[in-house]
C-alpha cells in the first residue's frame, strides 16, 4: 500500500494518520519501521496502541451490540442495552416506512384504476413512496436480532463454554468444549461458532471487529 511511496510522501500521509482506517495505520507503521525512518511517528504509534488496548479489553464488542464483563472465572458476554434500543427503533422505523410504502402503492393503483388526473410530479412521489416497502422490510431485521439475542449470555465456566441464546424462538443453553469455538469467514461475514451454533457475527472486512473476535476466543480459552 505504501511501499511505492517516497519518505516525503509517507510523511505527508503520516500527518493525516487520524483520517486513515486502523488497517491503514498498521500498514503505515510497519512501512516506517521497515525503512528505519527517522520520522517521528509517536502519535501514530500511540493511536495504534490505544486501539490495541481497547481490542484486548474487548471494548469494541459494544460496536457489535455486546458487553464483556471480566470475572474471576473469565469473561461473561451479554447483549447491551444500546443494541436493544437500536433494534426497537429499527422495528418502529421499519413499520412506519412500510406503511408509507403501502400508501404509495395504494395511491398508484387508485390513479390508474380510477383514471384520476395526475401529473408527472404526483406520479414520481407515489412511485418513491411505493419503493419504501422494500426498505421497510430491511428494517425488520431488527425483529430477528431482538428475538435471537433476548436473554443472550456467553461465558466460560470451569473450562466449559456456555452459550445461552434463542434458537427458533426457544431460549436454550448449549455447552461445548474450548475446541468447539471456531471463527469462520463466510462471504463478507465473520462467524463466531460454538460447534454448529452461531454465537454472533461481525464484518469480515473490519479489522477491528475481526481482531476483537479473535481476542474474545483467546480470553474464553484462557479462562
Amino acid at each position: 500500500m505504501y511501499s511505492d511511496k517516497t519518505t516525503k510522501e509517507l510523511t505527508e500521509v503520516l500527518d493525516q494518520y487520524q483520517m486513515l482506517t486502523f488497517e491503514s495505520q498498521l500498514v503505515l507503521s510497519k512501512e516506517l519501521t521497515t525503512r528505519n525512518s527517522a520520522v517521528d511517528s509517536s502519535e501514530l504509534e500511540s493511536a495504534i496502541g490505544e486501539k490495541l488496548h481497547r481490542i484486548k479489553n474487548l471494548d469494541y464488542l459494544m460496536d457489535l451490540g455486546f458487553n464483556a464483563q471480566f470475572t474471576e472465572q473469565g469473561v461473561v458476554v451479554t447483549r447491551n442495552t444500546r443494541a436493544v434500543i437500536m433494534d426497537v427503533l429499527a422495528i418502529i422505523i421499519g413499520i412506519a416506512v412500510f406503511f408509507i410504502g403501502v400508501y404509495g402503492i395504494g395511491s398508484l393503483v387508485a390513479m390508474f384504476v380510477n383514471g384520476d388526473d395526475f401529473n408527472v410530479f404526483s406520479l414520481a412521489i407515489n412511485f418513491a413512496m411505493a419503493s419504501l416497502v422494500f426498505n421497510g422490510f430491511k428494517f425488520f431485521n431488527g425483529i430477528k436480532r431482538l428475538i435471537d439475542y433476548s436473554g443472550f449470555r456467553l461465558s466460560n465456566e470451569n473450562g466449559v463454554i456456555s452459550l445461552r441464546k434463542r434458537f427458533d424462538l426457544k431460549l436454550e443453553e448449549v455447552k461445548g468444549a474450548l475446541s468447539d469455538l471456531q471463527l469462520e469467514e463466510e462471504e463478507e461475514e465473520m462467524l463466531l461458532r460454538l460447534g454448529e451454533h452461531v454465537i454472533l457475527n461481525a464484518n469480515a472486512e473490519n479489522i477491528i471487529q475481526r481482531m476483537t473476535l479473535e481476542e474474545l476466543i483467546k480470553v474464553l480459552k484462557k479462562a
